[in-house]
């Protein structure tokens, strides 16, 4: 039996940090996304949701678990054309990095080029969800399975 780990590089957020938002707010970083909202009003009415909670919002991510950061990562990617990297560590905290990434792997997405431009997304989309200061830093993210 093996046992990998594995490092996510990259300069974002530690959505972890981000305490657990109302719904209303959720539902506002959502109206950002409106195929992302369709799609998560769709999921909900199937679950037979007719009033989500936070926690129905967070379970949305089926296939990693990573709920806010996914959610967060999917709007920005819809309403920025940026992609950006959702990931967890080894002590469950939940990121959202913009990770290196050759220039040809980004074709069709929205050219950042600087630390400021990566910083000014993240500052777009934080206040939405809370009031804190999230702080936007380098973060290596260990993980391992």
């Amino acid at each position: 039996m093996s046992y990998d780990t594995w490092h996510t590089y990259g300069y974002g957020i530690c959505v972890s940090d981000i305490e657990e938002p109302s719904v209303d707010r959720i539902q506002n970083l959502l109206a950002m996304a409106p195929v992302l909202q369709k799609n998560i009003q769709e999921w909900l009415n199937e679950c037979g949701i007719s009033d989500p909670d936070y926690d129905d919002y967070m379970e949305y991510d089926q296939d990693y678990r990573l709920g806010l950061a996914t959610i967060l990562k999917e709007v920005i990617l819809e309403a920025e054309n940026v992609e950006l990297e959702a990931c967890d560590s080894f002590e469950g905290k939940d990121y959202l990095l913009f990770c290196p990434n050759y220039p040809w792997n980004r074709t069709g997405q929205k050219q950042l080029k600087t630390e400021t431009d990566v910083a000014d997304i993240f500052k777009k989309y934080i206040p939405l969800l809370t009031d804190k200061p999230i702080d936007i830093d380098y973060q290596s993210v260990e993980n391992g399975g």
